[in-house]
C-alpha cells in the first residue's frame, strides 16, 4: 500500500509491513522510485487495489500466490548475468 503522510509518500509492504519514506509528493514519482531504485514490486489483483512488495518479501517467492492471475507486473527485469 502506497499512502499520503504529511504531504508525502509512504509505501508499506503488503507482506511484512516493511515501510518506507519516499519523500516524494507524487503519487506515480514515488511508485517509479520503488520500483526502479529500492527495488519493490507491484501488483494489480482483479477488481482490487494495488499491492506492493519489499525485495526480501519478492526475494523469498511469489509473495502472493493468487497474484500471478492478474496479468500485470512492475519492477525490475532479472539480469541475464544471474
Amino acid at each position: 500500500m502506497i499512502r499520503q503522510e504529511r504531504g508525502v509518500h509512504i509505501a508499506e509492504c503488503d507482506k511484512c509491513g516493511r515501510t518506507i519514506n519516499t519523500g516524494l509528493k507524487s503519487m506515480q514519482q514515488a511508485a517509479n522510485y520503488l520500483s526502479r531504485v529500492e527495488g519493490w514490486d507491484s501488483w494489480r489483483k482483479r477488481g482490487e487495489a494495488w499491492r506492493n512488495f519489499c525485495p526480501d518479501c519478492v526475494a523469498d517467492g511469489d509473495p502472493d500466490s493468487d497474484l500471478d492471475q492478474a496479468g500485470m507486473h512492475f519492477g525490475r527485469k532479472p539480469s541475464m548475468d544471474d
